[in-house]
């Protein structure tokens, strides 16, 4: 049994840290509260929010996308929500047949409309198959919104996106979870009473 906390203290320490400099950023928070009215508005007009992402973003595309078609705080109707990718005999044919970096951006290709809003989760905004599904998105006129980590990567020249101010993975995705579960909470409060 490991004794020495100080690594544990230190851990949460740096997520508080980086949670406040994104609470603290206007910018950041206008950003968050504006996709949550994209959301809240698409999801009103027949869209869904389409969500997609790699390893860990993958998880969390699942889990923001499964918080919206079951709930996150309050009994309301499913909104409609999906994670590219969890279709594993599609996307292995998509990876098999055009390549790996094409898996999202044929999903979107055959099921999204102009209605929905897609949100791309990347620590770098520089991953291949997620710029690809961005625009691809794009032109099917979709609005793309996306969650990366400090420097945006190629995705901030496509897309608006949340920047978490850091560079570690673990605290970029310890805000995006936080940022997904705010635009969830945000946006089911316009559905509570149907």
């Amino acid at each position: 049994m490991f004794a020495d906390t100080s690594l544990i203290m230190q851990r949460i320490s740096e997520s508080a840290t980086v949670k406040s400099a994104l609470g603290a950023d206007k910018s950041a928070t206008n950003l968050i509260a504006r996709v949550a009215q994209e959301c809240a508005h698409s999801l009103s007009s027949g869209g869904k929010i389409i969500f997609a992402g790699n390893g860990g973003s993958f998880g969390d595309a699942q889990h923001i996308s499964a918080e919206f078609t079951s709930k996150l705080m309050r009994d309301r109707k499913s909104l409609a929500s999906i994670a590219l990718g969890t279709n594993s005999s599609a996307m292995s044919a998509i990876a098999n047949d055009y390549g790996y970096e094409y898996i999202f951006a044929r999903e979107i290709e055959s099921v999204a409309n102009e209605n929905d809003i897609a949100i791309l989760i990347t620590t770098s905004g520089n991953s291949r198959n997620i710029l690809l599904a961005a625009e691809a998105a794009i032109k099917k006129n979709i609005k793309v919104f996306g969650l990366t980590g400090q420097s945006g990567g190629l995705l901030a020249a496509m897309c608006e996106c949340i920047s978490v101010p850091s560079v570690e993975t673990a605290r970029i995705q310890e805000c995006h979870i936080l940022i997904g579960h705010i635009i969830v909470e945000l946006s089911e409060m316009s559905f509570l009473d149907l």
